[in-house]
């Protein structure tokens, strides 16, 4: 017994394929300029770069379709339903775009105001604990209070950071500027979040971030607002 052979065939109007050879190049142009734009912090200019090439795209596509023989009317009504449409849609990707960078930036600015309160908080140990210690000692052989502060925190030098991470991806950086008998210099910096002027030079190198100094001495602590 012979098993009968059968095919199918599917047929596409021209029309229908047209029409889908457009979407998948529409597709295919608005995501390729998304991917090839350089890599940065933001995905705004990625978006927006994507977005110009959408709307090419879209007249492209629309004086195609409008083009003869529809009726003259029909083509200038959907024209102008088409433009009205299109700068609706600039406007409120502008207002989005507008919103998102100001939540962004009111954001940075309350964990700035965080950032320098948890500074001034956790830079109390540090150097609070060394003058407390410097004050309690008894007899003729004192310690500085630099001593102390190396006694206390192993491995402090000039330059040395001496913040010990508490969570992963904590990069905030307690740096010893100065280290003398009677004075302790201390360098506070978030290495995230922008400080009051963007032209700041950390002493790490980086430019704009947050950065406050406290200054130990036997009379008691400093604090300098730096950025």
């Amino acid at each position: 017994m012979q098993m009968e052979k059968h095919t199918v065939t599917i047929e596409i109007k021209q029309e229908v394929s047209i029409t889908l050879l457009w979407i998948v190049a529409g597709v295919v142009i608005v995501s390729l300029v998304f991917l090839l734009m350089p890599p940065s912090a933001e995905l705004w200019p990625s978006l927006n770069a994507a977005g110009i090439a959408g709307v090419v795209y879209l007249i492209a596509m629309l004086t195609y379709a409008l083009r003869k023989p529809l009726e003259r009317g029909i083509r200038i009504w959907f024209g102008i339903a088409s433009i009205v449409v299109l700068v609706l849609g600039a406007f409120s990707w502008m207002r989005m775009q507008d919103q998102t960078e100001w939540q962004a930036e009111t954001v940075m600015k309350i964990r700035g105001v965080i950032g320098r309160g948890v500074m001034q908080y956790d830079m109390r140990e540090p150097t609070l604990k060394t003058l407390d210690e410097f004050y309690q000692q008894r007899g003729s052989k004192k310690e500085s209070l630099a001593d102390i502060f190396r006694r206390q925190n192993i491995g402090a030098a000039v330059g040395t950071n001496i913040h010990k991470p508490e969570w992963e991806g904590d990069q905030w950086q307690v740096v010893v500027t100065k280290l003398e008998p009677a004075m302790i210099e201390l360098l506070s910096q978030e290495t995230f979040v922008k400080g009051r002027d963007p032209q700041f030079k950390n002493h790490n190198g980086q430019v704009g971030m947050i950065q406050e100094k406290f200054i130990l001495t036997e009379k008691g602590i400093t604090y300098v607002p730096q950025n």
